[in-house]
């Protein structure tokens, strides 16, 4: 995935492989939690990233703006199978370790397949800082510690719920879903 501006893409560059990818699992499962938690299957606009917003975006327009994903995998996810594209390293934005698109979404009391449910980052260490967050989404609107890894999770308006890192100091995971209706 390449992360674009206004004047053209962003250079790619090579990684070597994500560390922490069990830990990572367990974080956007309490991620996954925290975002079902904080909202019901109806869905309102939300913030997204490079392109993609969930409950928005298709899985013809990911395709378009990123191509095919360096990995495809199918889960099942309270009863329904569901796709997640993962673009990996070199097909990832500069920064960010990782990107995962998951696929299925409960919209108007009906389920699409092929809508976007969820945008998941996983940024290179030091890459969002606690004051970077701050200047691109401005103050959280709610804070939280997940219990079994003691990692600070914070909660931002436009549908961003982010993990910092064991330090508290950086982004470790960073997922982009619909808010839900009020």
């Amino acid at each position: 995935m390449r992360a674009r501006r206004a004047n053209g893409p962003v250079a790619r560059r090579g990684r070597s492989r994500v560390p922490g990818r069990v830990a990572g699992r367990g974080l956007v499962a309490i991620l996954l939690t925290l975002s079902v938690a904080l909202g019901a299957p109806r869905v309102a606009g939300a913030g997204g990233w490079g392109g993609v917003t969930p409950g928005e975006t298709t899985r013809r327009e990911v395709e378009a703006l990123y191509g095919k994903p360096g990995r495809e995998r199918n889960v099942v996810q309270e009863g329904r199978t569901v796709s997640e594209w993962t673009y990996l390293s070199d097909r990832s934005p500069t920064g960010v370790s990782r990107v995962v698109v998951a696929f299925g979404l409960i919209k108007d009391g009906q389920f699409l397949p092929d809508l976007v449910r969820a945008v998941t980052l996983y940024p290179d260490p030091g890459a969002f800082t606690v004051a970077a967050l701050r200047n691109g989404w401005g103050d959280p609107v709610a804070r939280g510690v997940d219990d079994s890894s003691g990692r600070t999770l914070l909660r931002y308006a436009e549908g961003l719920v982010v993990a910092l890192d064991q330090t508290g100091r950086f982004a470790e995971v960073m997922m982009f879903a619909p808010l839900p209706r009020r």
